[in-house]
């Protein structure tokens, strides 16, 4: 009975872990269409400049494909304009992304 319960467990491990990859494979695919620039403004973004990075927002349009970059700024406007159903918006909480990145080079 405990060789049955430790495989399932491993098997869950293995398909929590597997999901883990799939969803940061698919973050990371994500930042790599990331502007350069503010879409409200056009305001340089240096994705190197971690201030930069940890201040300003992201927003993943999934059915459009399409990841929107806004400056602090500009962020309260556009969220007025852009975001009318904030089910259809999913902000990248890049700590996480980091976090996963940390775990899978473990």
């Amino acid at each position: 009975m405990k060789r049955s319960t430790k495989k399932i467990e491993r098997r869950i491990r293995k398909m929590k872990k597997k999901q883990a990859d799939r969803e940061l494979k698919e973050k990371m695919n994500m930042f790599s269409q990331l502007e350069d620039s503010c879409l409200v403004c056009e305001k340089p973004f240096d994705k190197k400049n971690k201030e930069m990075v940890q201040s300003w927002y992201v927003v993943v349009r999934k059915e459009q494909n399409r990841v929107n970059l806004y400056c602090p700024e500009c962020w309260g406007e556009a969220r007025s304009i852009v975001i009318t159903d904030e089910s259809k918006w999913t902000p990248i909480d890049w700590e996480q992304v980091k976090e996963e990145m940390n775990a899978k080079e473990s």
